[in-house]
C-alpha cells in the first residue's frame, strides 16, 4: 500500500480524483457539498475536482436542490454520452460482445456461437475482433469513442499483464490475450476471471449491491466463484482465489478437466450432469447431443413433470453444490451467496428448496444463520456486464488523469494504472473510504430468504 507520508502532490490528486469521481458514479445526482461530508476531503478540493471533471466531460451539473436558507446546490452526474466500454463474455459456448454507455447502460450486443476446434487463441481473438468491429459498424460508433474493453475468461487469470495463465477447457497455457486483442483493436483491454467480474458487477449493480461481504457463484460448462471481502474482490497472492469448483468433494472422485479428481465442477457443471445421466439411462431422450444449454432445460423440464431419472439427477446435483456452498460459507463467512450462470440460473428456482436443506445439513449453525442464498440479478448477461466493470474499474482510477479535455482514454493513459501501481491505489482508496461517511442512499436486496 502506497505510505501515505511519502505521497506526492500528483498522488494525491490521483486519490482525491478518484475518490470523489466514485462517489458520483454510485451515489449520483449528488452536490459538492455532500460529496464532501462522505468522501471526508475539503469542500474546496471537492470543488477543484468536481470542476476538472466537468471540464473534461465526464461529469455534468444535473439540477439542483434546496440548500439550508442559502442558494440552492447544484447536483453532478456522470455524462453517459463521454464515451462507451465493451464488455466481452468469452464464455465455452458464445462470445458476446456487449455496448455499455459510461453509466454502464447497454446499448446494442452482438452473440457468436463457439463451436469445437475454433478455441485456439488466434481464432478467439479474430472472433472477439470480429464481433467487436461488427457491432461498431452497425451502429455508426468509431474507435475513438470507446474509453476501453473489458474481457472475463474462463481459468487462471493474471489482471496485471493480462495473460490467461490456465484455461483447461481450451487448454490454454500463459497465453498474452490482452496485448493481441489490443494490438488487432488499438484499444486499451482488461482481461481477468469471468467470476471475478461477475462478482464485481453483482456487487456494484446487482443483488449484492452495498454489500462488503459476499460470494458468487458461477455455474455453467465449468464452474467458479468471485469474493468479495471487505467491499472488493479477494483475488489471493496470484489471483487464484475463487477456484470453488476444483475443490475437491471426493478423494479419487469422478475425473475432472482441470487434470485432478473429485472436484466440484464433476458434479455440478454441465458435462457432469449429463455423463452422469448417459451412464443410468444411456439412451435417454433427453439428451442432445452437441448442445449443453438445451440438455440442461431438458432435464429440468422432465423433473418438473415427474421424470424419475432427471429428478434423480437434479437431486444428486443439489447435494454436491449444496455441501460445496457449505464449505464456501464454512470458509469464508459471506453476507451472501448468489448463483449465476447459466446453468445455475436454469437451475435455482428448481433446486432452492432441497438446496437450502443440504447447505443447513453440513455448514456451520452461526454462519449459516447470517448468509443468504440467493439468484444473481444481472440475468444470462452478467458477465458481458461484469466485463464491461472491469473497464470502469481502472477507468474510475485513470479518469481524473486523463490529461485531454475531451474523449476516451487511449491506451497511454490506461497503461499507468496497470499492475502495482493500481493495487496501491486501490489500498489507499480503500482506506480513505473506510474512514468517510457511509452513502445513505437504499440498496437492492437479495431475491430470497435466509438459509435460516
Amino acid at each position: 500500500m502506497l505510505d501515505q507520508a511519502k505521497l506526492t502532490v500528483r498522488d494525491l490528486r490521483r486519490v482525491n480524483g478518484s475518490l470523489v469521481l466514485r462517489q458520483i458514479y454510485f451515489d449520483a445526482p449528488i452536490s459538492r457539498l455532500e460529496i464532501s461530508r462522505r468522501s471526508g476531503l475539503s469542500p474546496a478540493t471537492v470543488t477543484i475536482v468536481v470542476n476538472d471533471l466537468i471540464d473534461k466531460g465526464i461529469v455534468v451539473e444535473s439540477g439542483s436542490e434546496e440548500s439550508e436558507g442559502g442558494r440552492p446546490r447544484r447536483l453532478t452526474a456522470i455524462n453517459p454520452e463521454y464515451g462507451y466500454f465493451i464488455g466481452v463474455d468469452c464464455g465455452e459456448t458464445h462470445i458476446q460482445v456487449e455496448l455499455f454507455d459510461l453509466t454502464l447502460r447497454a446499448r446494442a450486443a452482438q452473440k457468436l456461437p463457439m463451436s469445437p476446434g475454433t478455441t485456439a487463441p488466434q481464432q478467439v481473438v479474430a472472433r472477439i475482433v470480429e464481433a467487436i468491429e461488427t457491432l461498431l459498424a452497425a451502429h455508426g460508433i468509431t474507435h475513438s469513442r470507446i474509453v476501453s474493453v473489458g474481457v472475463g475468461v474462463p481459468g487462471l487469470v493474471d489482471p496485471a499483464t493480462g495473460v490467461s495463465i490456465f484455461a483447461p477447457n481450451w487448454g490454454w497455457h500463459n497465453i498474452h490475450l490482452a496485448a493481441m486483442l489490443e494490438a488487432r483493436l488499438a484499444l486499451p483491454v482488461y482481461l481477468d476471471n469471468g467470476a471475478k467480474a461477475v462478482a464485481l458487477a453483482e456487487m456494484w449493480f446487482g443483488a449484492g449491491r452495498r454489500m462488503d461481504s459476499l460470494a458468487v457463484l458461477l455455474i455453467g460448462t465449468g464452474v467458479g466463484a468471485g469474493i468479495i471481502a471487505n467491499g472488493s474482490l479477494y483475488r489471493g497472492a496470484t489471483n487464484s482465489a475463487g477456484e470453488w469448483g476444483h475443490t475437491v468433494l471426493e478423494l479419487m472422485g469422478r475425473p475432472c478437466r482441470c487434470g485432478s479428481r473429485g472436484c466440484l465442477e464433476a458434479y455440478v457443471g454441465a458435462p457432469g450432469i449429463t455423463a452422469r445421466l448417459q451412464e443410468i439411462a444411456p439412451a435417454s431422450p433427453l439428451i442432445v447431443a452437441g448442445d449443453q444449454t438445451a440438455t440442461i432445460a431438458a432435464i429440468i423440464a422432465a423433473a418438473r413433470q415427474g421424470d424419475a431419472d432427471a429428478a434423480a439427477i437434479l437431486s444428486s446435483t443439489t447435494h454436491y453444490l449444496g455441501a460445496g456452498i457449505a464449505n464456501l460459507i464454512n470458509l469464508v463467512n459471506p453476507r451472501a451467496v448468489l448463483i449465476g450462470g447459466w446453468l445455475g440460473l436454469q437451475l435455482f428456482e428448481y433446486i432452492l428448496p432441497e438446496l437450502r436443506q443440504i447447505v443447513q445439513r453440513y455448514a456451520l449453525a452461526q454462519p449459516a444463520s447470517t448468509t443468504r442464498i440467493g439468484a444473481c440479478d444481472l440475468g444470462q448477461d452478467a458477465l458481458s456486464l461484469g466485463a464491461a466493470s472491469l473497464a470502469l474499474e481502472h477507468f474510475l482510477a485513470a479518469a481524473p488523469q486523463i490529461e485531454h479535455a475531451a474523449g476516451p482514454a487511449r491506451a497511454s493513459d490506461a497503461d499507468r494504472f496497470r499492475g502495482t501501481n493500481e493495487q496501491e491505489l486501490s489500498g489507499l482508496l480503500a482506506s480513505r473510504r473506510a474512514s468517510a461517511v457511509p452513502s445513505t442512499r437504499g440498496s437492492a436486496l437479495v431475491r430470497d430468504t435466509p438459509i435460516r
